[in-house]
């Protein structure tokens, strides 16, 4: 009688596993790209910002 409950919650404990392993490898990778990748490149925002404040420092020195 033992055997049958230890299988029963071996399963349970597996799925309770997978149910919070997932989330955590999907926060790892979404952490790893916005920390990581993200800023190597950059943002239309930062690039727009960047070519204005070139812009301005040419017209200053003219």
């Amino acid at each position: 009688m033992d055997l049958i409950a230890a299988v029963v919650w071996h399963w349970w404990i597996a799925l309770l596993l997978v149910i919070g392993t997932i989330p955590l490898v999907i926060a790892t990778i979404v952490g790893y790209f916005t920390k990581v990748v993200a800023p190597r490149y950059n943002s239309r925002h930062q690039r727009e910002t960047r070519s204005q404040s070139a812009d301005d420092s040419e017209q200053r020195q003219r």
